[in-house]
């Protein structure tokens, strides 16, 4: 089975439609969305309709949650929480429903596959995955060979057996059988990793490969849309 994963999108329409050419030349089986559709940039709508045309499965991103879970925008800074804010404002009641519909963890027993976006430890709480000790965490009850989260919008890999923990750049991986992975294939919309081109993720399940793959987009349209929009300067400012 090949896989296209794409995970923090947050409302880039310049990325994730830059994504969606990419992913269409490789032919893959199936795309999953690791979450976090909205928040931050200027088109939510396109790009919550985009992702449920083209993803077999989505979960659930803090981001999305907070669209109406007022008590979880306390625990984001001032930017997020003012980009949530106008983001449930815009979003209709229907989309809203939506993303109400995102599930905040799948796990695939058959493919060995288990899909979230914070933490495996705790899928509905968002934790994040920086370090081998939290990756342990979630190792300890991860049910699958392969667990793929998002949250931190950082291209990174863990095994559980050799204790590997890396930053992935742009290229191709390959994994071991019999051991066990925690992935993340990093941001389209949001990248934090001092790189602004957009990441995402192919895995061949049969194969055992991973490709981190690495694409320039218009991140100064992203960029003015924000700024245009209203949102924090800052939001604009970390594209570029």
């Amino acid at each position: 089975m090949r896989y296209a994963v794409i995970s923090d999108i947050h409302s880039n329409w310049e990325a994730l439609a830059k994504a969606g050419e990419e992913i269409e030349k490789r032919k893959v089986d199936e795309i999953i969305c690791l979450g976090d559709v909205v928040g931050y940039g200027a088109n939510p709508s396109e790009c919550l309709a985009f992702v449920r045309k083209i993803s077999s499965g989505i979960v659930m991103g803090n981001h999305d949650r907070a669209i109406e879970d007022t008590k979880l925008r306390e625990e984001f800074n001032d930017w997020a929480r003012e980009a949530i804010v106008w983001t449930a404002s815009i979003l209709s009641s229907e989309e809203k429903k939506q993303i109400r519909e995102f599930v905040p963890i799948v796990i695939d027993k058959k493919r060995s596959v288990t899909w979230t976006h914070g933490s495996i430890h705790g899928p509905s709480e968002f934790h994040y995955i920086f370090s081998e000790f939290e990756a342990c965490k979630s190792f300890l009850v991860l049910e699958t060979n392969f667990g793929f989260f998002g949250h931190t919008h950082v291209p990174v890999l863990f095994s559980h057996k050799s204790k590997e923990a890396r930053y992935l750049t742009a290229g191709t991986y390959h994994l071991t059988k019999g051991e066990r992975y925690l992935i993340n294939p990093g941001s389209i919309g949001q990248p934090r990793d001092r790189n602004p081109k957009l990441s995402l993720a192919c895995f061949d399940s049969d194969e055992l490969t991973l490709e981190i793959i690495r694409l320039d987009y218009d991140n100064k349209k992203a960029a003015e849309k924000i700024r245009k929009a209203g949102l924090p300067a800052y939001l604009a400012d970390r594209l570029l």
